[in-house]
């Protein structure tokens, strides 16, 4: 009778227990650039992702390694977007367990396609009684964009076991950085028509081709192998990003006759423009034309979005992938982040995204960034990473220059604070390191991943509206190693070979062959305009592993 009449009180701690409130993220301090406004209305409506836990994402990298390096008797056997869900799908009881907590009247919708992301519309006042938090209104500076945020925010404890973060309560990660800009030269006139070499005077599709010994076309005649361009109409410079077709028209008739009158198609996400008026900025111009005028005949699609927040930008190029029939084989972005503007709940969960498109075969590349080790920050510290190229599923591409080969000053390249060093890449970090010694000991993270993994031509010349004019910034390297890829896709496919998938299993091994090593120059760092990282013999995180050499790539390959 006794052990009856306390059962009630068991179950009493229990529950109270279960319904006890923990904090599950927060953030120090407001990020500079970002001012405080006042508080949002209550009844003001804020969208939420609320990211579930994937109960076998370790799964999932354990066939990505299998599928990946080249040793591997599984190697190029690349999974299907359903096969993918399957690893990253929520458990039906996570999904449950999210929505009958959330309140009344709210309907979570899957944003991502294995449902391992729902998104929900709250109030402010539901979200604060929800999360235990406070939001505030602040504006950042360079765009005076406003949004809703809070300091921290709390997770019962029965849905810690469900959910991994929910955003963006605590971010306020700005807007991708877009690198392309005007180089010092600013040199702006017609170009010598059909004079396409020496390249001193000016760098287009002829130089690069001579250069990487790339070659004019396709001869597999894949439609299947084609080229995914990211681009964004928000920005926080220009308003938007696009792609002249006029301006690529004149482009390939002055510097590709021979493949005058190709373009490229289009997927427009949340509404996005491919606005034709000269309002856009250089970067859609560089990433379409080094692309379309580069890999001959391969096909290109530009992928244009329009959403104002960070994550979502990066997710919604991930879920585009995910739900193509066929996905592009190689995918460029030219925009980037610092890693510290993302918590690392979101990073790791973006870059889990690109492990689900690397096992489908898809080689990610992204710009390392133009900020050389500290992102053009002077007086500082610690050295600064950029994301996503910490990704260690991605490929990230650094800057050099011509005649010799150097590696360019603001060529971005460090080691990442979020992630560790992956197995293919750990002896040539380690051996770098070993190279410098204590220097810059405290700045970085030795443990850490280390970017940029490859690099290419840094300046460019492109037309723009309507007349040539020169471009600088890893945003030309990123489409341009891109455009060399899925030239070698386009021999493996004629071969009967399996593309070339998740690159850097391959390219820290085997393939690092198909690379010219580049080891003068040294990167922007705290002190100015270098005194940064120093490339050198073997991987080095200015110009990682080195620029493409086609002829060498296939042979390495033995194609």
């Amino acid at each position: 009778m006794a052990l009856f009449r306390l059962l009630p009180v068991v179950l009493l701690a229990t529950s109270v227990l279960s319904n006890t409130l923990i904090l599950h993220e927060s953030v120090s301090h407001v990020p500079s650039g970002f001012e405080v406004l006042g508080s949002p209305s209550p009844t003001q409506e804020i969208e939420l992702l609320v990211a579930l836990v994937q109960p076998n994402i370790t799964g999932l990298a354990k066939v990505l390694d299998a599928i990946s390096f080249p040793s591997s008797p599984s190697y190029g056997k690349y999974l299907t977007a359903a096969e993918v869900a399957e690893y990253v799908k929520p458990a039906a009881d996570s999904v449950s367990a999210v929505t009958n907590w959330l309140p009344n009247g709210a309907s979570p919708k899957t944003f991502s396609p294995a449902g391992d992301i729902l998104k929900v519309s709250l109030t402010v006042e539901q979200a604060e009684e929800l999360f235990n938090t406070t939001f505030k209104t602040y504006t950042y500076s360079a765009n005076g964009k406003e949004m809703i945020r809070a300091m921290n925010y709390s997770l019962p404890s029965t849905m810690q076991q469900h959910i991994l973060y929910v955003h963006p309560i605590v971010s306020f990660a700005p807007p991708p950085q877009r690198p392309a800009q005007n180089t010092a030269y600013k040199r702006r006139a017609t170009p010598k028509s059909r004079q396409l070499v020496p390249c001193e005077d000016i760098v287009h599709p002829a130089c690069i081709q001579e250069f990487y010994g790339l070659p004019n076309t396709t001869i597999s005649g894949s439609t299947s192998n084609y080229i995914g361009v990211a681009g964004y109409n928000v920005d926080n410079a220009s308003g938007g990003e696009y792609a002249n077709n006029a301006d690529l028209a004149t482009f390939l008739n002055e510097f590709r006759p021979d493949i005058a009158g190709n373009t490229f198609s289009l997927a427009l996400l949340n509404g996005a423009e491919n606005l034709q008026d000269d309002s856009g900025g250089l970067e859609g111009q560089i990433d379409i034309q080094y692309t379309v005028g580069i890999a001959g005949n391969v096909p290109v699609t530009y992928v244009l979005d329009l959403n104002d927040d960070a994550v979502g930008e990066y997710m919604d190029a991930i879920n585009w992938i995910l739900t193509q029939d066929t996905p592009p084989t190689v995918f460029t972005t030219s925009y980037g982040n610092e890693e510290s503007d993302f918590t690392q709940s979101t990073a790791t969960s973006i870059c889990n995204g690109y492990m689900q498109v690397a096992a489908m075969g898809v080689s990610m590349l992204f710009a390392s960034g133009d900020g050389g080790a500290s992102d053009k920050q002077t007086n500082c510290t610690e050295f600064v990473p950029m994301f996503p190229p910490t990704c260690p599923y991605v490929t990230s591409v650094g800057g050099t220059f011509f005649q010799p080969t150097t590696a360019f000053t603001f060529s971005g390249g460090g080691f990442s604070n979020y992630f560790s060093v992956p197995s293919w890449q750990a002896a040539d970090t380690s051996a770098y390191l070993g190279s410098i010694g204590d220097e810059f000991a405290g700045m970085y993270n030795p443990d850490g991943r280390g970017f940029p993994d490859v690099a290419s031509e840094w300046e460019v010349y492109i037309v723009n509206e309507g007349g040539v004019t020169s471009v600088g910034g890893t945003s030309c390297a990123s489409p341009i190693f891109a455009s060399f890829i899925a030239l070698v896709n386009d021999r493996l496919i004629a071969a009967g070979k399996p593309v070339l998938g998740f690159l850097n299993p391959l390219l820290y091994s085997t393939g690092r062959t198909g690379l010219d090593d580049v080891t003068t120059g040294q990167s922007f760092g705290c002190s100015g305009s270098t005194s940064g990282w120093n490339a050198g013999t073997g991987w080095d995180p200015v110009s990682g592993l080195g620029t493409p050499n086609f002829p060498a790539m296939i042979e390495a390959l033995g194609i």
